[in-house]
Order: structure tokens, then C-alpha cells, then sequence
């Protein structure tokens, strides 16, 4: 009794300095080395499901991760918006969705990816369109938009695509690339969300 009535202040201040510190490690944890810049992400204008023309600017003040696909892939193109639609069901338990976060996915083959086509695909993977856009375009267009981004894609002569397997791609909310993931079983979701966190100060 005597030590807490001398020391007692000095012990309450310790204690709230630990914890203070214990804090701010687990943030800076969490948080982890800063992202680097790679290089200002093109600002697109395609198509949404309604044919309603979306630029990516359009979005600025969000953290955006842009998916590159097509709805025919066999694998990895599924694959990764399975695991997106994953990210997705985080961030909304978050209270992140849609206002501090949106997806969008961006087909390489809108002959035969058409807004009734890529819809079935999003309500077949489960994803919540209120803070996701399934944009398309011309071939030329969403091509054009996928080079751009710096994705390689080769149309083959039955129809299928070839492409890149790092065709994910993080943008901040002034429109910056900050990091290029790969696709697929590759892809690692608790880095994803974590470097989304650090940009959106979660």
C-alpha cells in the first residue's frame, strides 16, 4: 500500500506509456514498409453493365484493385475474382466497401464477354456490385486499356486470350499504381488487404 500511495503516479504513467507503445507497434505492424509508387495508372473510359460510360477518375479518393479477365478462362481468371470476392466480404465487415474501396474487373473479350454474359459470371462468383464495376468496351478499347496498364495479351486463334499472370493491379486514391499482384492460386489475400489497410489508414 505504501509503494502504490508513493509510486503510484509513476506506475500509472509507465503503464499508459507500455501501452501507448504496445499500440503503436501493432500499427506499424499492421501498416508494414511503405508502398512504393510504380507509375501513374491510365485513366480509362469504359462501359459499365448498364452501358453507362466509367473512367477510372471517376473514383479518385478510393483505394482501387483493377482485375483484368475474361468470363470463358478456365482457371486463373476465376480463380482470382474468387479470391477478390473474398477481399470483398472482408472489407464490408470492415465498413469499407464501396466508400473507401471499389473493384473493378475489366474483360480483355467483350465480343463474347456481353453485359448479360459478364452479369451472370458476378452473380455467379457472389460479388456486391455496389462496390464493384464490370466494365467493358470495344475489343480495341478494353485492349488498349489492359496494354496500358502494362498487361501483355494476345488474342489465339480459337477465341481464348493469353496474358500476363500479374494483372492485378492496386491504385491509390490519386490514381497511382503502388503495387502489381499475381492472379490466381498465386495470389496472396492477407498481404492484399493489408497493403488496402495501409492506404486507407484502416
Amino acid at each position: 500500500m505504501i509503494l502504490i500511495k508513493r509510486y503510484g503516479f509513476r506506475i500509472t504513467v509507465v503503464i499508459l506509456l507500455a501501452m501507448i507503445g504496445i499500440s503503436v507497434y501493432s500499427w506499424s505492424t499492421r501498416q508494414g514498409p511503405p508502398l512504393p509508387t510504380i507509375k501513374q495508372a491510365p485513366d480509362f473510359s469504359l462501359l459499365d453493365l448498364k452501358g453507362t460510360p466509367v473512367r477510372l477518375s471517376h473514383t479518385d479518393g478510393k483505394v482501387r484493385l483493377v482485375e483484368f479477365l475474361f468470363t470463358s478462362c478456365p482457371d486463373i481468371c476465376p480463380m482470382t475474382t474468387y479470391n477478390m470476392v473474398k477481399l470483398q466480404d472482408k472489407l464490408k465487415a470492415q465498413g469499407l466497401w464501396g466508400n473507401k474501396v471499389q473493384f473493378f474487373s475489366i474483360t480483355f473479350d467483350p465480343l463474347k464477354d456481353t453485359p448479360e454474359v459478364f452479369k451472370s459470371y458476378g452473380d455467379r462468383m457472389g460479388i456486391d456490385y455496389s462496390g464493384w464495376n464490370l466494365l467493358t468496351g470495344t475489343e480495341k478499347e478494353t485492349g488498349d486499356t489492359a496494354r496500358d496498364f502494362g498487361v501483355l495479351v494476345q488474342k489465339m486463334q480459337d477465341g481464348s486470350f493469353v496474358h500476363t499472370v500479374t494483372s492485378l493491379f492496386l491504385v491509390d486514391q490519386t490514381g497511382k499504381i503502388r503495387k502489381v499482384f499475381p492472379m490466381g492460386e498465386d495470389m496472396d489475400n492477407e498481404t492484399i488487404l493489408k497493403m488496402i489497410w495501409q492506404l486507407t489508414g484502416s
